[in-house]
């Protein structure tokens, strides 16, 4: 069996913070557009531009979903899309996938890396110090392409059923 090795968040990806660019409620609305643009939770609305074009992983900054984490934390992000300050955008260095990350941010407790009561945060340098047990690359790799596989099922399978909805309505 494939021993486990220990690594700092933060010594496995390269975080661009620096290039998110948050936009008002009132500059999105005189910018609609095709692009997605995405905060803590997900896409907030669409833009007439982007900042990103790539697949990046994109993680929680604040909000009660990061203590509750009732909904997932982090996402992978396809594309051209605008991330506000909200979310920290985050990319492989090259010793990690980067979807078996997300997978993995999803299901293991950070709480110990939330600060803040009224508003909870995930700051940077705490993200960077999360630490995580990973197998090698190649077995990341592995396991992502499996849940890739069924989460393409999980999504089919709800279409069909909206369809089926939709049909006896």
């Amino acid at each position: 069996m494939e021993e486990f090795k220990k690594y700092k968040f933060g010594d496995i990806v390269n975080i661009l913070d620096s290039k998110r660019i948050p936009l008002s409620a009132t500059q999105r609305e005189n910018r609609k557009g095709i692009y997605p643009y995405y905060g803590a939770q997900g896409i907030i609305d669409y833009i007439d531009d982007y900042i990103f074009d790539g697949t990046y992983l994109l993680i929680a900054e604040d909000g009660e979903n990061l203590k509750s984490q009732k909904n997932n934390i982090a996402q992978i992000a396809i594309g051209k899309y605008w991330v506000n300050n909200h979310a920290h955008i985050v990319e492989s260095n090259g010793s990690c996938d980067i979807r078996y990350i997300c997978y993995l941010l999803n299901k293991i407790d950070i709480s110990g890396y939330i600060t803040g009561s009224a508003q909870p945060k995930l700051n940077q340098a705490n993200l960077q110090s999360i630490e995580l047990s990973l197998p090698s690359l190649t077995v990341q790799k592995r396991i992502a392409d499996y849940i890739d596989l069924f989460d393409s099922k999980i999504s089919l399978n709800r279409r069909i059923n909206d369809n089926l909805k939709s049909t006896a309505a």
